[in-house]
């Protein structure tokens, strides 16, 4: 027993010797973990930003019908006030800018290879009206000169311009094409990942109003390389 505890420094400098080393071998890994994502987080996002840069106005909806408008000129005094039915035509479509998407807009989450996009909210486009397919259904007054013709013609555009307008705004058609535009960057996404050779990722897509509705909850004020190199100092 008197011989053991003669060792006991030495046995006691070994262990912590071997803890260490341990500990050593394990922080060593963390951090080439820790690389290894960031490497693959930087690397969709060259990826992406290429495949994205010239998406300036991606096409990611449309909505159209026809219009029944009818228009008033008053004349020049109250007996030549004239008034034309007419049924036109109208379509608008809703685009999305990806071209200014950045780092900062793509969310990594190696454990779920599940990759993140936000992406900005689709706009309307100045609505489309089909003047060549105008009917026309009746004209109104005692006398139609040539001058109040064209006032009725450019005045059922413009109520038919300000109705498509309006139409395109309201919050089922937006909805309609933004659910579109989530599809239409994911499949987008798909193609150029698959080829890089990542393997299977999961592409979402959100807006900012949105946010990141699952898994991993990854501060949306930070890149992808802002959290990973936090992750790498703290380990």
């Amino acid at each position: 027993m008197e011989g053991l505890k003669r060792y006991w420094p030495l046995l006691l400098l070994a262990a912590l010797l071997l803890g260490g080393i341990g500990w050593w071998v394990n922080r060593q890994a963390e951090k080439a973990q820790v690389e290894e994502e960031l490497a693959q987080a930087q690397g969709i996002v060259r990826v992406l930003s290429a495949t994205f840069a010239n998406k300036a106005a991606l096409k990611v909806g449309e909505v159209n019908g026809t219009l029944d408008v009818t228009s008033v000129d008053p004349g020049a005094i109250p007996a030549l006030r004239s008034a034309q039915k007419a049924t036109i035509p109208y379509s608008v479509g809703y685009t999305l800018d990806l071209s200014a998407l950045g780092a900062d807009d793509y969310r990594w989450d190696p454990a779920s290879r599940t990759l993140v996009i936000r992406v900005p909210l689709v706009t309307a486009e100045p609505p489309n009206i089909d003047e060549a397919k105008r009917s026309v259904h009746g004209t109104s007054g005692i006398f139609v000169t040539r001058g109040a013709s064209t006032n009725l013609a450019r005045r059922a555009s413009q109520l038919a311009t300000a109705e498509a307008g309006r139409i395109a705004a309201e919050p089922k058609n937006l909805a309609k094409a933004q659910a579109n535009a989530e599809t239409v960057v994911a499949d987008l996404a798909k193609a150029p990942l698959d080829a890089a050779g990542l393997g299977p990722v999961t592409v979402r897509v959100v807006t900012p109003a949105s946010g990141v509705r699952d898994g991993e909850r990854w501060d949306v004020s930070r890149s992808i390389e802002q959290v990973l190199a936090e992750r790498r100092q703290a380990r």
